[in-house]
C-alpha cells in the first residue's frame, strides 16, 4: 500500500483488517450498499468508500466511542492535538484506564498506547519502557538531559508527528553509524516508537475530506436494518475468541445469518462455518507481535 494510502487502514484497533482490506473490497460484489457489520478500527469501510462500489457505506459497531473517535477524526470535529498523546508512562495509561470514563479521548488513548491494541495492557514491558519513554522526550521535547537531546534540535522544524519520525529514523541510522559498540546496540533496539506509528495513522485520517459515502452506526447488529439488495460484510470475534471481545455467541450469530435478507453475504474467520463456502484464502496476518503459527483467514460466502 502507497503512503499516501495508508489512511484506509482507519484505527489501530485490535483485528482491523488493515493488511486485507484491498483484496477483501476486490471480492465482494458491487451494489448500492454495502454493510459493515462489525467495522471495528474502519478499514474495510474507508477501503469501500474510496472504491466507488457503493453508493454509500454503513460502518457499524457496537463501540460507541470506537465509532466517534474515527467519526470525529475524519470530519476534525471535535479537532485532537495528536502531539498530545506522543509521551504517556504506564501509571498515566493504567490511570487512563482504570479511572476515567468511557469517551472518545480514553478510547484514542488506549487504542494508542496499548500492547497489541488490545485497549488493557501497556504499550512496553518494564525492559525498554524507559529508553523508549527517554527518546520519545528527547524527539518532541530535548529535556532528558542526555545526548539524545541532540534529536530534538534535529527534527523541531518538523511540525507533524509523521515528519518527526521520519527524521527520527534518519538521525538514528547516522548515530549508528558513529556511536561506539554500546550505543550502536542500544540504538539499534531503539528502531520502533510504536505510539507514533500509530499516530501517524490517525494523522492521516486527521487530512482527510470528507467521505460522505459513510454512514455511522452504533448498533448490535442484530439491530441492523438489513435490506435483501445489501452486501453484507461480517468480521466477528473469530471462533474461540468471544471472551476476549468481552463475550460473543456464535450460535446466535448463526442464527443471524439464517435469517438476515441479504442475499450476498460474506463472513472472515479462520474457520469455516456451517451454510458457507471459502470465496477466498486470505492468507495469515501478520504481525510484529504475533508468536508461533496461525491459521491461513478465510473469506466465506454465506450459501443459503
Amino acid at each position: 500500500m502507497k503512503q499516501s494510502e495508508k489512511w484506509k487502514r482507519g484505527l489501530p484497533y485490535v483485528g482491523n483488517k488493515g493488511q486485507k482490506a484491498e483484496k477483501i473490497i476486490d471480492i465482494l460484489p458491487a451494489g448500492s450498499r454495502l454493510v459493515d457489520v462489525f467495522g471495528g478500527g474502519g478499514s474495510i469501510s474507508l477501503t469501500a468508500a474510496s472504491s466507488d462500489k457503493w453508493n454509500e457505506v454503513v460502518y457499524n459497531d457496537r463501540r460507541k466511542t470506537v465509532v466517534n473517535l474515527l467519526k470525529a477524526l475524519i470530519k476534525d470535529k471535535p479537532h485532537f492535538d495528536l502531539m498530545n498523546y506522543v509521551y504517556m508512562d504506564r501509571e498515566t495509561f493504567y490511570s487512563w484506564r482504570d479511572k476515567m470514563p468511557d469517551s472518545i479521548e480514553r478510547t484514542l488513548v488506549l487504542t494508542i498506547w496499548s500492547f497489541s491494541n488490545d485497549l488493557r495492557s501497556y504499550l512496553w514491558g518494564p525492559k525498554n519502557e524507559k529508553d523508549k519513554l527517554q527518546l520519545t522526550r528527547a524527539l518532541f521535547l530535548g529535556d532528558t538531559g542526555t545526548k539524545l537531546d541532540g534529536l530534538y534540535s534535529y527534527a523541531k522544524n518538523e511540525n507533524s508527528i509523521s515528519g518527526k519520525y521520519r527524521l527520527f529514523h534518519k538521525w538514528r541510522l547516522a548515530e549508528m553509524d558513529i556511536s561506539s559498540h554500546r550505543d550502536h546496540d542500544q540504538l539499534q533496539q531503539l528502531e520502533r516508537l510504536q505510539q507514533l506509528e500509530r499516530l501517524q495513522q490517525l494523522e492521516r485520517l486527521q487530512q482527510l475530506e470528507r467521505l460522505e459515502r459513510i454512514k455511522y452506526s452504533v448498533l448490535d447488529y442484530r439491530s441492523l436494518d438489513i435490506k435483501p439488495s445489501d452486501v453484507v460484510y461480517c468480521d466477528p470475534p473469530y471462533i474461540g475468541t468471544g471472551k476476549s471481545y468481552g463475550g460473543f455467541d456464535d450460535d446466535a450469530f448463526q442464527s443471524w445469518l439464517a435469517k438476515c435478507p441479504a442475499k450476498q453475504i460474506y463472513i472472515s474467520e479462520y474457520t469455516q462455518l456451517p451454510h458457507t463456502e471459502v470465496a477466498f484464502i486470505l492468507g495469515k496476518k501478520l504481525s510484529f507481535y504475533a508468536k508461533g503459527k496461525r491459521p491461513d483467514e478465510l473469506l466465506l460466502k454465506y450459501v443459503k
